[in-house]
């Protein structure tokens, strides 16, 4: 994985500001991810959402943090906390991620247009070698 120069300062700036390593960074038109190291969400995003909400102004976008975990099934639910369970199988040769959601939250680990489960893909992509995720109950 390969940061340009525009994440690299986002990040530098987000570590001084936040005093929390940053593993990667996602610049989308309306929003900036963070993966933060585990157990450093709550640090960055500061007391009452206070740190999150003055980089969500001096950035003018929306700031998602995630943490990062060595272990694929953390991670996926990390990113996306609906997830009841996770696992990776093996299906004629492709890697499928299979996602388990109550029906109830299916729809916001969705997200409108299906934002939320097309970031969750692009995220788990760059680290890890999935070909597909499939949602199921």
């Amino acid at each position: 994985m390969k940061l340009d120069t525009d994440s690299i300062k986002i990040i530098n700036f987000f570590e001084k500001y936040t005093k929390v390593h940053a593993v990667d960074c996602i610049v989308e038109p309306a929003s900036i991810i963070f993966v933060v190291e585990e157990g450093m969400a709550g640090k960055a995003i500061g007391k009452k959402g206070l740190t999150i909400n003055e980089l969500e102004k001096k950035f003018n976008k929306k700031i998602k943090i995630f943490e990062w975990s060595d272990s694929l099934e953390k991670f996926v639910s990390n990113l996306a906390p609906q997830a009841k369970s996770v696992k990776l199988e093996e299906i004629k040769g492709k890697q499928i991620l299979l996602i388990g959601v109550d029906g109830s939250k299916r729809g916001l680990l969705i997200g409108k247009g299906g934002t939320n489960i097309n970031r969750i893909k692009a995220i788990v992509k760059r680290y890890h070698n999935i070909d597909e995720i499939k949602l199921q109950q």
